[in-house]
Formats: structure tokens, C-alpha cells, sequence
């Protein structure tokens, strides 16, 4: 619920439709983050076998975190349009606005831009 909706029982779909997540796939990339951050790859402690990926963790890494980004770039976007749509009556709901609010914000000492709010949630 960090985003404001339940994601697991839902279909996640883009504007023109095209199909972002299905509540499968997302519980399979939650159990994969789960799995792979607690996973001993041995490029780690043998550094000169690193560029081998031996047990195939890399790719694994590297496949999820294309389809979080994917499902992240949706949820932005939506909030992002929520915001645009309520104008100044916009109140933050989740983590997520309050982020955007903080992004949006010229004052602050340390600019925070998409990339970040995505890497915050």
C-alpha cells in the first residue's frame, strides 16, 4: 500500500492499454528481490570469477530490476498526472506524492529528481 493501491490483485496496464504487470508476475518479482538480496553469489568473494555470473545472479539482477523500473515509470507517471489533474488542491495520499512534492520543490539543499523518488520506494 506504500503507492496507494494493491498491486496484487489488480492488472497493471499503461494509458494506451498495453499490459505493465499482472498480479502474478509482480508477487514473482517481490519474491525474486527477496531471493536474490539474500543470495551468496561467488563473484563476490572470488573477484576474478565475477565476469563468469557462474550461478546466473547477474542476469537475474539485472532482468528484475529492468521489470521494477518498467512497473516504478508506470507508478510515477500516474501520480505524477494525479497531481497535474488536482492542481492546488492536490493533498498527498503515500510515499509516492510526498516524494513528488519534495522533487517539485526548487528550495531544497539536495535536488531530488525521478530517478531518486523511484530509488526511495
Amino acid at each position: 500500500m506504500v503507492m496507494g493501491k494493491k498491486y496484487l490483485k489488480m492488472e497493471v496496464r499503461d494509458d494506451s492499454g498495453a499490459l505493465i504487470t499482472t498480479p502474478e508476475e509482480f508477487r514473482w518479482m517481490i519474491d525474486e528481490l527477496f531471493l536474490l538480496n539474500g543470495v551468496l553469489n561467488i563473484g563476490d568473494s572470488i573477484p576474478c570469477l565475477d565476469w563468469m555470473d557462474l550461478q546466473g545472479y547477474i542476469n537475474r539482477m539485472k532482468k528484475l530490476s529492468k521489470m521494477f523500473d518498467r512497473f516504478l515509470e508506470h507508478v510515477v507517471d500516474e501520480h505524477s498526472e494525479q497531481r497535474r489533474r488536482d492542481g492546488e488542491s492536490f493533498v498527498a495520499k503515500d510515499i509516492f506524492d510526498v516524494l513528488l512534492q519534495f522533487a517539485s520543490n526548487p528550495d531544497l539543499e539536495v535536488k531530488l529528481n525521478r530517478e531518486g523518488v523511484k530509488a526511495f520506494t
